[in-house]
């Protein structure tokens, strides 16, 4: 019986993603200690900030969001999530632009000069 008590206690943890989680690993550091390091900061306090970022009470203090925001290069609202809740009119492109892949980047580039292609051609068509 003691035994089934100790496999209950050991489940699982189920976690998901922040937003800047998903910011940290796009950028390429795979674990918040690793990213907390570089900020200089204790690996408890930034791991904070990923887990409770959904409530703003919480809070991540300014000159943090400005440090990782730098270091991700991104903005402070993708940091602190606020693109999020903007919705598509809000969206940050850079922030969806590094979470590709590289030959991703490569396609997106190559449709962007598409589009300005495309959009040179139609001026030139209706100046006639």
């Amino acid at each position: 019986m003691a035994s089934n008590t100790h496999m209950d206690s050991a489940q699982p943890r189920v976690r998901t993603n922040s937003p800047l989680a998903d910011l940290r690993k796009a950028a390429g550091y795979r674990s918040s200690r690793d990213f907390a390091a570089v900020l200089g900061i204790p690996a408890t306090t930034y791991s904070r900030y990923e887990r409770t970022l959904a409530d703003p009470d919480s809070g991540i203090p300014l000159r943090a969001a400005w440090a990782i925001a730098d270091k991700l290069h991104c903005s402070i609202d993708a940091v602190v999530g606020r693109d999020e809740a903007m919705g598509d009119e809000g969206r940050d492109l850079n922030a969806a632009y590094r979470t590709l892949s590289d030959g991703g980047k490569e396609r997106f580039d190559e449709y962007l000069q598409f589009l300005a292609f495309r959009d040179q051609l139609i001026a030139s068509q209706q100046g006639r």
